[in-house]
């Protein structure tokens, strides 16, 4: 194999390397846009029950005055 030959395949074998790489990167970055999208619900969710709280707690004083 000549020397141009064993750098080109050299170069081959860090490019397929890389693509690897970036498949896996780009696979853990979905499942983590995916857990963000999930947490953001459940935080919604979470503070509209925190405002119902308030609002009852709010309604609960007044009615009593």
């Amino acid at each position: 194999m000549l020397p141009d030959e064993m750098e080109a395949e050299k170069n081959r074998k860090i490019i397929l390397s890389q693509a690897d790489e970036i498949d896996i990167l780009k696979r853990n970055v979905r499942e983590l846009e995916e857990q963000l999208r999930e947490a953001r619900i459940i935080n919604a969710e979470l503070i509209k029950q925190g405002f119902n709280i308030i609002k009852e707690n709010i309604d609960e004083t007044s009615s009593s005055n």
